[in-house]
């Protein structure tokens, strides 16, 4: 039985693993954003008939961090995430740096802690909760996208830096899944556009068909638990080939 901190566990993916991982005997913390979300993730565990223990977690704050890491956890899951659509050219720099604040600069903060409080204890295990968008680039999507391509560096970093030592790091990449968070990401825009901008945003949608949210979270459980993983697990699997070739017709451009 593993213990293990998700962060970003109030809703999509977070949530959906928390129960799964819950349901197998392991010692979920699952810690949200607000603590608004404490009371409504607390009555779904409930009704679910899964035991998690549930706190506030702002990734981007050192206090909430250090709380966190009063206990100590086998596994790290970092699942926290946000996002706006939106084209650079337009889009206000608060906008931007949120998301890599919360995307990149506070996961990294955490992980950071994590390890050091993880030191000579043991076999330790991180797992970043990415996307495609760390792979791949969408029109609209470039805060997004940059935001989890430079978290796809860092985890690799940290994979290369650690495979000596008893402690695995691995990504995993879903690809478009009906969690909410796609669709809202394109909604970004509404809160800040104005005439000024260079593009119309008023018909601006997800151009992606999607998956049902929950068709592979067992797998991501499986990788989350399995210290003898690949480092980069797109899902679902029959994405990777097509990820492949997008990746490789960039550099046709």
């Amino acid at each position: 039985m593993s213990k293990i901190l998700i962060t970003g566990a109030g809703t999509g993916f977070g949530r959906l693993l928390a129960f799964s991982l819950a349901r197998r005997g392991h010692r979920v913390h699952a810690s949200v954003e607000l603590t608004s979300q404490v009371g409504a993730l607390r009555r779904d565990a409930e009704q679910q008939g899964v035991d998690l223990e549930i706190f506030r977690l702002d990734i981007t704050s050192p206090l909430d961090r250090a709380h966190a890491l009063r206990e100590k956890y086998d596994i790290l899951v970092n699942n926290a995430g946000i996002g706006e659509g939106g084209s650079l050219a337009d889009m206000p720099d608060e906008v931007l740096r949120r998301q890599f604040e919360v995307n990149l600069f506070g996961t990294v903060a955490l992980t950071r802690d994590y390890l050091h409080a993880r030191r000579d204890a043991g076999p330790t295990r991180v797992i970043f909760i990415s996307s495609i968008a760390g792979i791949v680039t969408l029109p609209f999507g470039g805060a997004y996208c940059g935001s989890k391509h430079a978290l796809e560096s860092v985890a690799q970093s940290l994979h290369q830096e650690f495979a000596e030592r008893d402690v695995t790091i691995a990504t995993i990449n879903p690809g478009p899944y009906q969690t909410n968070f796609n669709d809202l990401i394109m909604e970004g825009p509404r809160y800040w556009k104005s005439e000024k901008d260079l593009f119309d945003y008023s018909d601006l949608k997800f151009p992606l068909p999607q998956y049902k949210a929950d068709q592979d979270i067992e797998t991501m459980a499986d990788i989350t638990l399995d210290p003898t993983s690949r480092f980069r697990n797109i899902l679902p699997r029959d994405l990777e080939e097509k990820i492949r070739e997008q990746e490789k017709d960039v550099w046709n451009w």
